[in-house]
């Protein structure tokens, strides 16, 4: 399959928006979009730094750290920030489609 037209902020703001508790760990984002865009799993794996790179830069996303008590090992969880958080359809129309169409 071809290169999604999406950039990494509309593919990240997906894979949350598909989680039902609306948050996930970086290796879920990545799981997400490999599941949803094989085109990823060809990919080299640069693809990945760009994720991280839009995940702690963008002001649409927040990172909430995991509860340290529960043992559930490191990393922090990725939510979409409801101050800044673009919306969605604006965000897909400068591609022409609505991804949800493709997943």
């Amino acid at each position: 399959s071809s290169k999604p037209p999406f950039s990494f902020t509309v593919l990240i703001l997906m894979a949350i928006d598909s989680s039902p508790s609306k948050q996930l760990l970086v290796k879920e984002i990545y799981k997400w979009v490999e599941t949803n865009f094989p085109y990823y799993n060809r990919a080299r794996k640069g693809w990945k730094n760009s994720v991280r790179h839009n995940l702690s830069l963008s002001k649409c996303f927040t990172k909430v750290e995991k509860d340290k008590s529960t043992g559930m090992g490191k990393g922090s969880y990725w939510t979409i920030n409801p101050a800044h958080s673009v919306n969605l359809s604006q965000a897909f129309r400068k591609t022409g489609q609505h991804p949800y169409h493709q997943v």
